[in-house]
């Protein structure tokens, strides 16, 4: 957005942004402006113009009421094609096409006006991933950021899994990619992205000022090792950064990645979530909260009471593309308040075939190349099979959780890390493979996402308390099967898992590493390589469970060292040299763990 301007664009001394205009959006009736500056350091008192520059006025001629109709999405992690063995499926297609819609139905009236927004998790978990690459040598486009721009796509908040790849990536997307300003008001002390992202911006549509505030959770962040990124409360922030936003502002607007709230189960929710956000704000603050990270779908039926916290609605539209919201918010002259509330599933919208054919076309003309990449053979073992994966495998000893985890091994002492065992759990593995010939796309499928090896530091006795508690972590026969964080270890450790009558009873027995018994070794030191989002997805059961099963060790505490290595590429490394992914390149069940069933 804003990379060319010199380094005293940005000198702006504290309790002040600099509000600036951007270029005029192409569509008609709209004016940008972006505040620049620090919104973390303390309250914010003042707005330093460009020269020659006057804020946007408060339009007394309008004709009130005025309706604002926002089309929003939040967590697509890359899904703008739905993959399917009979072929590819548009998923933003059928967005961009209802936001033209929307825009063309009222591009000539006078008291309608149209934005657009995304609340962040724009890319890792899809297969466009590997457009993105892995650094800025390999970069090539963010297939998200390019679609949005070309549909028009007003802002977006920045997420956590935004960052996955690091800041100097992403930095290289916004410039190639993005026509449209990154927000997050709370994060500070990332030089690598100076001029690329924005606490707020400020949209003049047809008379009418909207500001938008954005905000980021610091939940389930990567590791920024060139950065010295940081997220302050975002609370705090909101309050430092709303008197003077409102100062201009007609309507208010937060897009936030913060997560529904701190009870919230299907993601980390880190210091407040959007329900805390409002009840901590004075009342009817601001007119809508837009919200990501946690995948809610919420409001399905219109907006309910319960997603309203101290007058202000919480709007979210789930995950991967399976909706598009709409919030209509209608302004008086003095007052705006939202009137309507909708989740389109984006399954029943029509698809934009000119939209298909003009840009997501092309995508798919750059990436299938790509994914059709042979990279060897899939055996014909059950244990590898989507089915099997999908039910078993925190049941038992798995062929593929012993292959991955040996993989990790090999190729972490192949770099020179000496490496002692390695662990892996369900949260580096989304799928099964089907036997037969082994492309890139398909173990993009096994890992979509973009964990980095870590080394872990850690005593035997430490170890054997981590062995006990996954015993308590496997799934018995005669329960749900839920995602607890089961570890599955490379060959060098091997137990017997004794069940006993219940789940608090289940213990991990005759211990060895490396042969010799662990009882020998609990004083000695390993090192344990893992992914790094390892146990994340069980979180949720690890809040209900943690006093009842004594949970007690906290793997997230032991010392650490992120090699910035990509799982998955290393493992795409390891079938190459071995390849594929069969009994001889270790894809088998050797005994290293054994569940007493009786």
């Amino acid at each position: 957005m804003l990379w060319d301007q010199p380094a005293q664009f940005f000198a702006i001394p504290p309790g002040a942004l600099r509000l600036t205009r951007i270029d005029a959006s192409a569509e008609e009736g709209k004016e940008r402006y972006l505040f620049v500056g620090d919104a973390t350091a303390g309250p914010v008192e003042r707005l330093i113009l460009d020269e020659g520059q006057t804020l946007p006025p408060k339009r007394e001629d309008l004709d009130y009421p005025f309706r604002l109709k926002i089309a929003h999405f939040n967590d697509l992690h890359g899904h703008l094609t739905y993959f399917q063995p009979d072929g590819a499926h548009p998923v933003f297609s059928r967005m961009a096409g209802y936001i033209r819609s929307l825009r063309e139905r009222y591009r000539c009236h006078p008291q309608r006006g149209v934005l657009a927004f995304s609340s962040g998790d724009d890319a890792v978990g899809s297969i466009f991933d590997a457009l993105l690459g892995y650094d800025e040598s390999s970069f090539r486009l963010h297939a998200g950021y390019r679609l949005y721009s070309a549909a028009g796509l007003d802002a977006c908040a920045l997420g956590n899994h935004d960052l996955d790849l690091g800041a100097r990536l992403l930095a290289c997307a916004l410039r190639q990619d993005a026509s449209f300003p990154l927000l997050t008001a709370n994060l500070t002390g990332c030089s690598w992205l100076s001029g690329g992202y924005f606490p707020a911006a400020l949209f003049v549509v047809k008379g009418v000022r909207v500001g938008v505030i954005g905000l980021t959770t610091p939940a389930q962040l990567a590791p920024q090792p060139d950065s010295t990124l940081h997220f302050v409360d975002p609370i705090q922030v909101v309050q430092n950064l709303l008197p003077i936003v409102k100062e201009v502002s007609d309507v208010v607007i937060v897009l936030s990645h913060l997560g529904y709230s701190l009870a919230s189960t299907s993601a980390r929710v880190l210091g407040a979530g959007d329900r805390e956000l409002a009840a901590a704000l004075p009342h009817a603050a601001v007119q809508v909260i837009i919200g990501g990270h946690t995948h809610h779908a919420l409001n399905e039926q219109g907006l309910s009471p319960h997603n309203v916290v101290n007058g202000i609605p919480i709007v979210q539209a789930g995950k991967l593309g399976e909706f598009l919201g709409e919030v209509d918010i209608t302004v008086g002259r003095r007052w705006a308040a939202v009137t309507n509330v909708q989740l389109h599933a984006t399954s029943r919208l029509p698809v934009d075939q000119q939209f298909e054919r003009d840009c997501v076309q092309p995508l798919l003309h750059k990436i299938e190349p790509v994914l059709a990449e042979p990279l060897g053979i899939v055996a014909d073992e059950p244990d590898l099979s989507i089915d099997v994966v999908r039910n078993e495998l925190a049941a038992r000893e798995s062929a593929l959780c012993n292959f991955i985890a040996d993989a990790l091994v090999e190729r972490c002492r192949l770099a020179g890390d000496a490496v002692d065992f390695a662990a892996i759990d369900a949260s580096s593995i989304s799928s099964g493979l089907p036997p037969g010939l082994l492309t890139l796309g398909d173990w993009f499928a096994v890992m979509p996402y973009a964990d980095t090896i870590q080394l872990c530091t850690l005593t035997g006795r430490q170890l054997e308390q981590l062995l006990h508690e996954n015993a308590r972590r496997v799934d018995r026969p005669d329960e749900v099967h839920l995602e607890r964080g089961f570890l599955h270890f490379s060959a060098a450790v091997r137990y017997r898992i004794q069940l006993g009558a219940s789940r608090e009873e289940a213990r991990a027995v005759d211990i060895t590493v490396n042969g010799e018994p662990l009882c020998h070794q609990r004083e000695r030191t390993f090192i344990m390589a893992c992914p790094s989002f390892t146990h994340a997805l069980a979180n949720s059961w690890e809040e209900t469970v943690r006093n009842s099963l004594r949970l007690a060790f906290n793997a997230h505490t032991l010392p650490k060292k992120d090699t910035h290595r990509l799982v998955r590429n290393e493992l795409i490394a390891y079938i190459r040299a071995h390849g594929g992914v069969t009994a001889e390149s270790g894809a088998r069940r050797d005994g290293r763990l054994a569940v007493d069933w009786d």
